[in-house]
């Protein structure tokens, strides 16, 4: 009880005002003198032992109501929680409720003027990260051991990477994805945050609904696309990715910079037809509210204007050149995984996205590196470098499906960016 007294208590400490949306700490209490009477018991209470555990807001909790962030339709309570959520209970877990987030979970920098914007934890001038973004200030600011967030384009890695934490988006279908409001299904999938990657790793053997490992060769190799295929990033990254491959390469790690075609050709792709999610996006939540209620953030009222205008030839094409542009990550890569920059800087100052100009540049340059990923459906990990700096991020990347090999490879690597942020 102790520790859930603690985590109440930050919970409603000034620095966590916007943190959560919804809170039932009476029922939370109720939970936990359970956990407890098992423990007197002599009984197990699950391999998260009582871990606070911290939910979006657009996933369904019991008696809460999932509004996604949003003031622009009644959300009912929900009358039971998302399977996801009924895991975590079964496995000992603690969820404290839902944690604040990006309007409908459709921007990259985690700003809510509904609700108020959570707090960046490392730097309250910078902005949190979105779309999970207090799920990660929650984690960072100490309130929660864990959260679950979601991912569509980096919602899970973004605030991870602007709060110095781990942050993890699987492969489509490894966890069950019923009771989560939808943004863009094709891309939608829950995905779990952490202070290290051993809560990760916790997350993910409650959560995953299927398991493929393979340690026979485990990987020690990897592919940092060139700057090409990187895009703009600024100079700080590009030491940081540098650096940190000479560190692998001194451990024994193969490390092969070269092209990584695909990753131009994605950018190609939604300069032309623009991004899967921004057209998916319209009919999701159209499902929920009128698209130009004047109670929608305009940031995302505007964005999803822009998604009305990619016509159904256009959603076709983006979906026959994903199956393509995957089989071409599966070539490139072969049994190595990829490694790059999580996000090309650190994170915006609130001061610099006030106008919609500055927050449609800062939203696209957050979610830059993030999206193909997301849209090659492939298992993403994004671990901090250099102390916990915002934004200094390295996402660690297999093909689809290959979650289980990349986190074992991350177990080996995670320690190694630590220590490179003591060194630097």
């Amino acid at each position: 009880m102790l520790h859930l007294d603690q985590a109440i208590a930050s919970a409603d400490a000034p620095a966590a005002r916007h943190v959560f949306l919804t809170r039932d700490d009476r029922g939370l209490r109720s939970m936990a003198r359970g956990l407890d009477a098992q423990l007197a018991q002599g009984q197990q209470i699950g391999p998260l032992g009582g871990a606070v555990v911290v939910i979006k807001g657009n996933i369904d909790l019991a008696g809460m109501p999932t509004t996604a962030g949003s003031r622009s339709f009644a959300a009912k309570a929900a009358d039971r929680s998302a399977p996801l959520v009924s895991r975590l209970v079964q496995a000992g877990g603690l969820p404290m409720g839902h944690a604040n987030m990006s309007e409908f979970a459709f921007s990259g920098l985690g700003l809510n003027p509904a609700f108020g914007t959570p707090l960046n934890a490392l730097n309250p001038d910078l902005v949190p990260g979105g779309s999970s973004s207090g799920c990660a200030s929650a984690v960072a600011l100490g309130i929660a051991d864990l959260a679950v967030g979601t991912d569509t384009s980096g919602s899970t890695r973004v605030p991870a990477a602007y709060q110095g934490l781990y942050g993890f988006r699987p492969s489509m279908g490894r966890y069950e994805d019923a009771g989560i409001l939808p943004l863009a299904p094709s891309l939608d999938t829950p995905g779990p945050i952490a202070r290290d990657l051993r809560g990760i790793l916790q997350l993910d053997t409650v959560l995953r609904q299927r398991f493929t490992a393979d340690f026979r060769d485990p990987a020690k190799r990897v592919v940092i696309p060139d700057a090409a295929s990187l895009g703009e990033v600024s100079s700080a990254v590009v030491h940081m990715l540098y650096d940190t491959a000479s560190d692998l390469i001194s451990r024994g790690w193969s490390v092969d910079f070269k092209p990584v075609p695909a990753l131009l050709d994605i950018r190609k792709l939604f300069a032309e037809f623009g991004s899967l999610v921004a057209a998916e996006a319209p009919a999701a939540i159209g499902a929920f509210t009128a698209l130009d209620n004047p109670r929608i953030d305009p940031n995302v009222r505007l964005r999803l204007s822009q998604g009305l205008l990619i016509d159904p030839s256009k959603m076709a094409a983006l979906r026959a050149a994903r199956v393509l542009l995957q089989a071409d990550m599966r070539k490139a890569l072969g049994s190595a995984l990829l490694l790059m920059p999580t996000v090309p800087g650190p994170p915006a100052r609130l001061a610099d996205v006030a106008t919609p100009a500055e927050f449609a540049a800062e939203n696209a340059r957050a979610l830059s590196l993030t999206m193909p990923t997301a849209f090659l459906d492939m298992p993403s990990l994004a671990m901090p470098v250099a102390g916990r700096v915002p934004g200094q991020s390295l996402s660690l990347s297999a093909s689809s499906g290959g979650d289980d090999r990349l986190l074992e490879a991350a177990e080996r690597m995670a320690p190694v960016l630590l220590k490179m942020g003591k060194e630097h």
